[in-house]
């Protein structure tokens, strides 16, 4: 976003499209040619370090088949919709914020467009060093055993989509101010990324063998949320675009993190759930016909 910025100060809009659209291509070419699903399957790694990797990683040996997912006790299922209601609420935030920053840092805080690309992509740069930070850290209390999974998921859950409602009911009230504005919107984001330790590989905990159905189903909810945020900022902005509609904007904000955060602590689970694995065949036994009569036994004939 700062290069973006100071591209359309000097090339014009276009060109902002056509250097994240050549990042974009040379991104994909560079994907295709080094990820393949498998270390097996990679034609350019040493054998020792494939052999390394196939010891190291679990392998799909694909003797489970296809497994009808379990819809009825997955829609049941508390800690699945702890996992969509929370994903959904923090998106929403995360789509609000980084969307329309741009608009009230240049019509509120009055910014120009290059320190508005410099300042709208520090809350990006903030929540992916908060990711990998917060990520290291769970991975660390849950080995040492001092969070169980449960714990370590709704902690930094909760600090990861609470904490940015509350500071969103601060910037309501000090959001007028440009350096508290921007330093409450970075640290927000910021503290967001610590979502990696909480719900967002709690499908994994729950039901890996359905991890990807869940997480579609919360995306799903949080792609109409980013649709939604768009259209609610319109509609309170788009005649009176004054800092008191903002602030409405932002307690609806603070609403929806805390909702989320709420939900996940109270009906989030780090422990394995039981229709994850299908109930296995009943083997059935031969028996006796009930309706059938004993037979005698044959007494053995002796030889005179």
């Amino acid at each position: 976003m700062p290069v973006c910025g100071f591209l359309i100060a000097h090339f014009g809009w276009e060109s902002a499209f056509y250097f994240t659209g050549i990042i974009g291509v040379m991104w994909s070419v560079a994907w295709f040619a080094v990820v393949y699903d498998s270390p097996a399957q990679h034609p350019r790694i040493s054998d020792a370090e494939r052999n390394y990797l196939l010891k190291a990683l679990p392998q799909d040996n694909n003797t489970k088949g296809h497994m009808p997912a379990p819809w009825r006790a997955m829609l049941r299922s508390a800690p699945v919709w702890a996992i969509i209601i929370t994903h959904g609420a923090s998106v929403f935030g995360y789509f609000t914020v980084v969307n329309q920053l741009p608009s009230y840092i240049e019509s509120i805080l009055h910014f120009n467009i290059k320190h508005n690309g410099l300042l709208s992509s520090l809350p990006y740069l903030g929540k992916y060093l908060c990711a990998l930070a917060s990520s290291v850290l769970a991975d660390s209390l849950r080995r040492s055993g001092r969070l169980s999974t449960t714990a370590a998921r709704k902690l930094f859950t909760g600090f990861a989509v609470g904490l940015p409602g509350v500071m969103m009911i601060v910037q309501a009230f000090l959001g007028h101010d440009r350096v508290w504005s921007i330093a409450i919107f970075t640290l927000a984001l910021t503290i967001n990324g610590a979502v990696t330790a909480g719900y967002l590989g709690n499908g994994l905990d729950i039901a890996p063998n359905f991890s990807g159905t869940i997480f579609g189903m919360a995306n799903t909810l949080s792609s109409f949320g980013g649709w939604l945020s768009t259209f609610m900022v319109g509609e309170l902005t788009h005649e009176n675009n004054t800092y008191e509609q903002w602030q409405i904007v932002f307690y609806i904000l603070a609403g929806t993190y805390l909702l989320g955060a709420l939900c996940f602590v109270t009906l989030g689970s780090g422990e394995l759930q039981p229709w994850n694995s299908p109930a296995p065949a009943a083997t059935r036994q031969e028996e006796e016909p009930l309706n059938e009569p004993l037979q005698p036994p044959q007494q053995p004939h002796n030889k005179v």
